[in-house]
Parts: C-alpha cells; structure tokens; sequence
C-alpha cells in the first residue's frame, strides 16, 4: 500500500493551510515525512556530528501513515494532506 507513496516523494500539497513537500517514507516507522516547501527548497547542506553530509530543513513533520483502527487505510492525516495535492501545472498554463 505504502508503495504508491514513494511516487509521491517530492510533490507539493497544502496540509493545514501551508505547503508542504514529501521527503521521505519511513517504513519502518510507519511514518511519512514533509517538509515545508521553503525549507525544502532551500536545501543547505550541513554535516551532522560524525561528518556525515545531510540536508538542513526546518520544520520537518512526520504523519502516522497507518490508521490505527485499520491498517490497511491510510491514516487521517495522510488523508487530508493527499486531499491537498497541487497538481502540476503544463507551460503556458501558468
């Protein structure tokens, strides 16, 4: 079920009012990670405390990709944030 999200990593959708990126789905966590789309877009790389290169983003939420009644739906929140997608727009259609 989580696979089709994988497609989605990257696309923007309005979550609560503000624009939110997919950056990540966390299996095991059973997690799904956005970003706000100014923090993702910004992208500044900083080195963590082992030296090891990773991307600067403010902000970061995880939603709970399961429902916890049913696994086999997609939580709430997952809902309401693939309710918000932004569709991308074809040149010329401004």
């Amino acid at each position: 079920m989580h696979t089709q999200l994988t497609k989605l990593i990257g696309q923007r959708f309005i979550y609560q009012g503000k624009v939110w990126i997919i950056v990540e789905i966390l299996r095991e966590e059973d997690a799904l990670a956005i970003a706000p789309e100014q923090a993702a877009q910004n992208q500044r790389i900083q080195a963590d405390q082992y030296g090891n290169a990773t991307r600067r983003c403010g902000h970061c939420k995880t939603l709970p990709l399961s429902n916890p009644d049913n696994p086999d739906e997609y939580s709430a929140e997952v809902m309401e944030l693939l309710e918000g997608r932004i569709g991308e727009t074809q040149p010329g259609q401004g």
